[in-house]
């Protein structure tokens, strides 16, 4: 008999494969993102044909095959097929889900990029948050998890924090006077942000899963919040992404 694991995750990607079948990505808690071979998959009858569609999250059953797992059986605990139906959220989220495909790895454990993926998925299905600012959050808080955060609570040489200019070459938030004696700043362009803004960037940065999406900005924070992640994401994530093509092509709308 053939020895089984099951794990938890999402169905990150999914692609036709032969005639009925199809190939699959799963971030997983357990095991971070792997590949399964869904047999049979696509058609009509198949007891595979839910659970391998694109972002069900559930628990899956799968065995190893050659050069990937194969599926053997899944079950569903949330379906986001109303995002298919809305084709700005579908384009966010696909984002999303690339963000986590390119930090994740096969055998290294994803628990964190799990779960935030999940809450935002959700946080968008329900539509209380503006589109623009849940990729905030969502680009923060996994930069955070990733270990590529800049030091937005205080200045990082004295530690004050009445502060809330950053220089990303240091590292951070620098108060004037650390400023005008460290070299990196030299050439360096400030980001200034506002007590609103700085606050909120604090928030996203420390709240609990559930607090993460239940929050407003006004749109001058918006803005300011917006310039900040394309500045850090400039600065610390020189990767382009295919799914920000569709973004750019929503906000010129």
């Amino acid at each position: 008999m053939r020895e089984t694991i099951t794990v938890t995750g999402m169905i990150l990607q999914t692609s036709p494969l032969k005639e009925y079948d199809r190939r699959v990505e799963i971030l997983t808690r357990e095991r971070g993102r792997i590949s399964a071979f869904a047999q049979g998959a696509r058609r009509p009858n198949s007891a595979l044909s839910a659970c391998t569609i694109l972002f069900t999250f559930g628990t899956f059953t799968l065995y190893p095959g050659r050069d990937s797992y194969r599926l053997q059986s899944g079950s569903i605990q949330t379906q986001f097929g109303e995002l298919a139906q809305d084709y700005d959220a579908l384009c966010y989220c696909s984002y999303f889900g690339e963000m986590a495909r390119y930090f994740t790895r096969e055998g290294v454990e994803a628990s964190r990029e799990l779960m935030l993926l999940y809450v935002t998925l959700r946080a968008v299905m329900h539509g209380k948050m503006t589109l623009p600012l849940v990729r905030v959050i969502y680009e923060l808080r996994l930069m955070l998890i990733e270990g590529e955060m800049v030091e937005l609570f205080q200045c990082l040489h004295c530690g004050t924090k009445e502060v809330n200019t950053v220089y990303l070459q240091a590292g951070g938030l620098l108060c004037p006077a650390c400023a005008a004696k460290d070299k990196t700043t030299k050439d360096a362009y400030p980001i200034q942000l506002s007590s609103d803004a700085l606050y909120t960037l604090q928030y996203i940065l420390t709240s609990e899963w559930s607090k993460l999406y239940a929050f407003g900005v006004s749109e001058e924070v918006l803005r300011e919040l917006t310039h900040f992640m394309k500045r850090y994401l400039g600065r610390y994530l020189p990767h382009q992404f295919k799914s920000e093509a569709f973004l750019k092509q929503i906000l010129r709308k």
